[in-house]
């Protein structure tokens, strides 16, 4: 696993432990954050934070699970699949993220999610 993709992993890991020390950690101070549904960038490492947290706070059971991992220089793609349970019960949705490092660390979360199912 590179290094880029390894910072990615341990950044995964530490938001399925809610583990947001070590989340944070793995963020660049100026990271931006894009989504799809937000409809301003989320910046800065305190605010990524916050928003993932608000985000387990409304899903309690969220999770993402890593299908492949796709590394080229400071860049790192990744595909995989949120899952949570929903008013109407288990709910899906597949994401691909392209995450740019800067200094060892998350500079830019681009999020891209598909319809949930």
């Amino acid at each position: 696993m590179s290094g880029g993709s390894q910072i990615v992993m341990e950044a995964l890991d530490a938001l399925r432990a809610r583990d947001w020390e070590g989340f944070a950690r793995r963020l660049h101070p100026d990271v931006v954050h894009r989504t799809p549904g937000v409809p301003e960038p989320i910046l800065g490492r305190d605010a990524f934070v916050l928003l993932s947290r608000q985000a387990v706070a409304t899903t309690p059971d969220v999770t993402f699970e890593v299908e492949r991992l796709v590394s080229q220089g400071e860049t790192v793609v990744v595909i995989g699949e949120w899952t949570y349970t929903g008013p109407n019960g288990k709910v899906r949705q597949p994401s691909v993220s392209v995450v740019d490092l800067q200094d060892g660390l998350i500079v830019r979360d681009l999020e891209y999610v598909g319809l949930a199912t």
